[in-house]
């Protein structure tokens, strides 16, 4: 039995609400994490916070286009720009976030006693800087150039000019590039740190390396960490970003790509893109809780009042006094 058309639309409409509800649920848990627990406001988890509510804001801007029918409603082009300029602006807003976090993973491998040193509001206010610049002056472009075209349906891609929406898929795939070379870069180097390391211990007797031990326990325990710490994030943000490339970048390159087939064809694939841009604004909850033991332990407490939850913390709890009764 074939699928008409209304069936489309209304399966289309359950599963953009369906996912909105679990992102915004993750979403959620996640800023309240990062606001309770201390261990989370470290540099990167706040950038992961902000990019959050961003995800967020884009969401609850999916429900409200569910709600009026934006997508399968005719309109012009005009009209569509002030229905999504805040979800436009959100958008526009996280896609240029994560390249700032690749930034400030680079800056945490390379520098790693200075960046430990930045002041944490200064530094977050001039990473976020460059991205709220950024969307604002992309809104303002699209306003200048913004025109009376009747449009078929109102997504937040048909909503910007053909022009503009041209140099933003520029910018966009450049700076996904500069990302993704930031973090081979910063693999690189890690890589490079602990090859080093091992190396350096093969160099120097066994007593020399006893006495030096003995002398440098503090520094070499406080630089493990670092290490270890800089691996981790370099594996949450690698997965992020895979995420990022696989649903976000390549909504925006078939949006691009659909330009140049007929209006019929165009019109279809922008109505069902948010098939694969939706996962991008619910990732960060679960790429956090799979990749982090800190984010998974507070999401666990957090939810403790769910069934499963809590016994996966009892166990938790019971496994962590067996190891402490033995240490």
């Amino acid at each position: 039995m074939s699928l008409n058309y209304q069936d489309l639309t209304l399966a289309l409409q359950i599963y953009t609400v369906v996912l909105c509800l679990i992102g915004l649920f993750g979403n959620i848990n996640l800023i309240v994490a990062t606001c309770r627990h201390k261990s989370l406001r470290t540099k990167m988890g706040c950038l992961i916070m902000i990019s959050t509510i961003a995800h967020t804001i884009c969401l609850v801007s999916e429900l409200v286009c569910v709600k009026l029918k934006l997508r399968f409603t005719q309109t012009h082009r005009d009209e569509c720009f002030r229905s999504v300029v805040v979800y436009m602006f959100a958008v526009l807003f996280q896609s240029t976030l994560f390249l700032m976090m690749a930034i400030d993973l680079f800056l945490a491998v390379i520098m790693p006693i200075r960046h430990k040193l930045w002041r944490r509001g200064p530094y977050l206010l001039v990473l976020c800087i460059p991205p709220l610049l950024f969307s604002c002056f992309a809104l303002f472009i699209e306003e200048i150039y913004i025109n009376h075209d009747d449009l078929l349906i109102c997504t937040v891609t048909l909503a910007a000019p053909p022009t503009v929406r041209f140099w933003g898929t520029l910018v966009t795939f450049s700076t996904i590039f500069l990302a993704v070379t930031l973090i081979f870069i910063t693999a690189f180097k890690v890589h490079a740190n602990d090859s080093s390391t091992q190396s350096s211990k093969l160099k120097f007797p066994i007593a020399e390396r006893e006495s030096a031990r003995r002398i440098l326990r503090h520094s070499n325990s406080v630089t493990s960490n670092t290490k270890c710490s800089d691996a981790k994030l370099l594996k949450s943000l690698s997965t992020l970003m895979f995420f990022f490339i696989c649903s976000w970048s390549l909504s925006i390159l078939l949006s691009h790509v659909s330009l140049y087939f007929g209006k019929a064809v165009a019109y279809e694939i922008q109505k069902y893109n948010i098939l694969l841009s939706l996962p991008t604004f619910c990732q960060n909850f679960f790429v956090t809780g799979l990749r982090s033991p800190r984010y998974a332990k507070a999401y666990a407490e957090q939810l403790s009042f769910l069934p499963f939850v809590s016994q996966r913390v009892s166990q938790f709890r019971q496994n962590s006094s067996v190891k402490s009764a033995f240490v």
